[in-house]
């Protein structure tokens, strides 16, 4: 059985060929590319299961078990998310699979999101994604916010306003510490996003 088959999301991805296309570019989240560059672990000892990666060698990862009882499907996209790059960081950046799709498909820039700045951090979030989802539309001009849109009504979830999504994940990242720091297989700890 593979990871997707255990979600219910995932599922959804990888069944439709245009949704998977969406994730995989703009969102650099491809559901075909589970392999992490290392074998992971969580300082609480809880499991990680890789759900997707990213194009520089990133990974997507579930966090801990299915909820006592779960058979799959909707439970398991309420597991939190760690997103782990290939340079040695990681950090919780969703409480769910639901919250990492909708802040992946809402804002596909959100890792540029993750350095910033202090004055940057300090400007009214409305104003920073303005500039950033500029610097991106500039970099990305192939972006088509109607496949934005038929993506999130494929996968059958609402995107909040993106200064919300900016919110979650800041407040993900903030609990990363204790117990979502993720560890190479010698023990050293990855550094925060």
């Amino acid at each position: 059985m593979t990871v997707a088959a255990n979600s219910a999301l995932l599922t959804r991805i990888e069944n439709d060929q245009a949704l998977s296309r969406y994730f995989e570019w703009p969102c650099d989240f491809d559901v075909t590319r589970r392999e992490p560059v290392e074998v992971l672990h969580l300082s609480s000892g809880a499991p990680l299961v890789p759900v997707a990666g990213c194009g520089t060698g990133g990974t997507y990862f579930l966090c801990g078990e299915p909820a006592a009882g779960a058979t799959g499907g909707a439970a398991d996209d309420e597991r939190p998310v760690i997103y782990t790059d290939s340079e040695g960081h990681s950090g919780l950046i969703a409480h769910s699979l639901r919250e990492a799709l909708e802040l992946i498909a809402g804002i596909p820039y959100w890792k540029d999101c993750l350095h910033l700045s202090r004055a940057e951090q300090a400007r009214p979030e409305a104003d920073l994604l303005e500039e950033l989802e500029s610097d991106f539309l500039d970099a990305v001009p192939e972006f088509d916010p109607e496949q934005q849109r038929a993506a999130v009504r494929a996968l059958g979830i609402e995107l909040p306003e993106r200064t919300v999504l900016l919110r979650r994940l800041r407040e993900a990242l903030a609990r990363t510490l204790p117990d979502y720091v993720v560890h190479n297989a010698e023990g050293w700890p990855y550094d925060s996003l």
